[in-house]
């Protein structure tokens, strides 16, 4: 296994549960921070948010260049586990924290999976959920990594140990005296302090009880708490401001919430208090490390890993604030005590926490998962890239004539030319298609001259063809809306693949219905083209999955070896950054993208006859506005919001696993070589992801009329006279020179050549 680009930079995403104050949201921070950007590129995604969280690590994230999802935050829980489902296949590796409920619901959907990286802070997290899916699993200590071992029997060596890290240059001495100054603190008062969530399990009321006994004895000590409350357990931090209230203790201990500004903070404090039970590894010991404290703490979990009991701190048993006032005194008096206890954690600290060393266990770890098998040199059609020949044979709304392009173009005549002059620029695999409307003059009665021409160049030129027998028109005399439609269809698409069958060497590719999610929404919602209807768009899409599923099940009675190509948009609706509580509007618009898919496979609406081998081939088709914002206009390259095209590629083949090739893509005018150009390595980026996309079909090859005013539309390869655009042709032998090596090792061939293939 390796990358197939070692200069791409590997992309990690981050899926959070929640994203507050905390050890994990620091050790990301400081990990996005220090990794080099032009090697690692970090995403972050969150699954809730809660009122009265805070937003502090978002803004810290975000200043330093690293984006954070917040979509999930106005979805269910059904519908974050799909958007995860949508954007995980993209990524190098995964990473999730905290126990992530949604992380193994949303993997277990996909056919193409990166690696996951389970990050634990607390035993009770490695004990829970499954682990086959995950590659490793990281605890902040020992007892995380030895808990996560067990539940992974067979694969204990892939539970890891990687402590949280500290950034010891932010703890400057210079700092202590003006962050007390700002606390209004003299050089001469004991500051004592506490840091973190306020969480039950932390035990803040130790620490407020044993002040009150420090209190009472040595009046000049001051206390603080740093931290703000947990938008779980809010009536905490209440009881902790009720109890301080009730010890009379107002005046000497303070709530300073959420600080952004932690180091200097600790810096100013003269001894650190951590008094948790089940805590994981408190990142904020080694924080309280690097400020050179002197630490008091009970002994759970990563704490003793962290201090060593009167060298490198001083531990006291859990819930007794009596022995945790003890402490203070003598920490308060002896001064010698607390430098040599502060010197001694800090280096402790230099040595085993700082960001110099954790940051290469991470690196090592990184490099080790980005190792992912290559995706398999194309094998499926003779040709990597293709032509399309536009054949739209639907009546327009304006004046119900009905468009025609095969005839329009001439191609119906000049096929014999058309492929041959395709296969001087090695494309020998083409899309075509059948005009059902003049086969099919009169029920049951068929007459395939109108398709001689196409027959007999395929198979004098040796071009292998995908044909569409419904490309958004049908015979005049049927209504779409009927029962009939389905049998009359099932019966044609019979009759041309015994004809087609007969005279066609080797593999016979069909496409039954033509990007139904197009005609159903321009022929159901929009009345742009037949059917002409309103408000009936999801019925239409329903029809035409049957219609398709019933032609598949005729042909395979007459071609059991047929192969089925389903070609349908793609597309990405984004909410609106003002609007963000659209969000669930512009998932559900865009997750419809995929409901023919899903209804051919099966997977929705099974009463309709789909099952996963009806669902073969899958054609992702996308053009330059296939984006759009929600209630709004379309987005471009340019635009933050846009989805690169292999992330699309990635999300569409995880979720059926099934061969897959871009069916149709183009552009119109001086802009068709770039336009492809950028296609193709999109293209490269999704295999490299593992995505085996099996070819790239210029649609349409051949200018032609536009549907609504006839204008020209220069988007071919070939103009009306049968000239080849010089840029697009110069762009494709370009990139065909980038696939000799793989068909030559794929064993494909042309009529000519394994050039001829590609």
């Amino acid at each position: 296994m390796q990358r197939n680009d070692p200069d791409r930079p590997i992309r990690i995403l981050f899926v959070f549960a929640w994203l507050v104050v905390g050890g994990e949201e620091t050790e990301l921070r400081l990990l996005a921070q220090a990794l080099d950007r032009q090697r690692y590129a970090i995403d972050v995604v969150v699954c809730f948010h809660k009122p009265g969280m805070p937003d502090q690590t978002h803004r810290q994230l975000e200043a330093i260049g690293v984006p954070v999802d917040r979509t999930p935050y106005h979805l269910s829980m059904n519908d974050t586990v799909a958007y995860l489902a949508g954007i995980i296949p993209s990524y190098d590796i995964v990473v999730s924290c905290q126990n992530v409920a949604d992380i193994y619901p949303a993997l277990e959907r996909l056919h193409l999976r990166p690696p996951l990286i389970e990050h634990g802070g607390l035993v009770s997290e490695a004990l829970a959920g499954p682990k086959h899916l995950t590659s490793r699993y990281v605890g902040v200590c020992q007892s995380i990594r030895e808990a996560a071992a067990s539940n992974m029997l067979g694969r204990e060596t892939d539970a890891l140990m990687i402590p949280s890290m500290v950034d010891i240059a932010v703890y400057r001495p210079e700092a202590r005296a003006p962050a007390r100054a700002a606390l209004g603190i003299t050089a001469d008062i004991p500051l004592i302090g506490w840091a973190g969530r306020l969480d039950p399990k932390k035990r803040v009321e130790d620490f407020i009880a044993a002040a009150a006994i420090v209190h009472a004895v040595r009046p000049q000590a001051r206390f603080v708490v740093i931290g703000g409350p947990d938008a779980f357990l809010p009536d905490y931090a209440a009881q902790l401001r009720a109890q301080v209230a009730a010890l009379g203790l107002t005046d000497v201990l303070t709530f300073l919430g959420d600080r952004a500004d932690i180091p200097d903070l600790l810096c100013a404090l003269d001894i650190f208090i951590w008094l948790s039970r089940g805590e994981g590894m408190p990142h904020v010991i080694s924080e309280a490390g690097a400020a050179g404290l002197a630490v008091i703490a009970t002994a759970d979990n990563g704490s003793i890993e962290q201090i060593r009991g009167g060298e490198s701190g001083l531990f006291v048993p859990h819930e007794s604030p009596h022995h945790v006032a003890a402490d203070m005194i003598q920490l308060i008096d002896d001064p010698g005590l607390r430098h040599r206890l502060g010197s001694s954690l800090q280096d402790h600290v230099r040595r085993h926490y700082a960001i110099d060393v954790v940051i290469p266990q991470w690196v090592a770890l990184f490099d080790e998962l980005a190792e992912r098998p290559l995706a398999p040199a194309p094998s499926l059609f003779r040709s990597f890239f293709q032509g399309g020949f536009e054949c739209s044979t639907h009546r327009r709304a304006h004046d119900r004539n009905r468009v025609d392009v095969i005839a329009a173009t001439r191609h119906d005549v000049l096929a014999d030319q058309d492929y041959a002059l395709l296969q001087d620029h090695g494309i020998v695999t083409v899309r075509d298609g059948l005009r059902w409307h003049l086969i099919e003059q009169h029920p049951g009665m068929y007459d395939l001259s109108s398709l001689a021409a196409q027959l007999s160049a395929a198979e004098r030129t040796g071009t292998e063809v995908i044909w569409d027998l419904l490309h958004y028109g049908w015979p005049d005399d049927i209504d779409v809306w009927k029962p009939e439609f389905v049998t009359r269809f099932a019966a044609f698409a019979m009759e041309v693949a015994r004809s087609i069958g007969k005279c066609t060497r080797g593999r016979r590719f069909y496409t039954p219905v033509n990007e139904m999610s197009f005609l159903a929404w321009g022929g159901g919602d929009a009345a742009y083209l037949n059917p002409f209807a309103h408000r009936r768009g999801f019925e239409l899409k329903a029809q035409l999955a049957r219609a398709s599923i019933a032609a598949m099940t005729a042909i395979r009675i007459v071609d059991p070896d047929a192969r089925f190509v389903h070609a349908e948009p793609v597309i990405n609706v984004v909410t609106d950054l003002q609007r963000s509580w659209d969000a669930p509007a512009a998932e559900g618009h865009r997750q419809a993208q995929f409901q023919a898919w899903d209804m051919i496979a099966g997977q929705s609406w099974p009463q309709l006859g789909g099952a996963p081998s009806m669902l073969d081939i899958v054609g992702v088709n996308f053009y330059h506005n296939n984006q759009w914002i929600h209630g709004g206009p379309p987005i471009d390259r340019g635009h933050p919001s846009w989805k690169p095209f292999h992330h699309i590629l990635a999300e569409t083949y995880a979720r059926y696993g099934r061969p897959i090739f871009v069916a149709e893509t183009g552009i119109e005018g001086d802009v068709r070589a770039e336009w492809f150009a950028h296609i193709h390595a999109e293209v490269r980026l999704a295999r490299q992801l593992g995505v085996p996309v099996e070819g790239i079909c210029l649609y349409p090859i051949l200018d032609h009329p536009g549907w609504d005013d006839d204008r020209p539309c220069p988007n071919g390869l070939l103009d009306p006279a049968r000239a080849a655009h010089a840029p697009l042709a110069e762009a494709i032998r370009h990139a065909r020179r980038e696939w000799m090596p793989q068909t030559a090792r794929s064993g494909l061939a042309g009529t000519r050549n394994t050039e001829d293939a590609i």
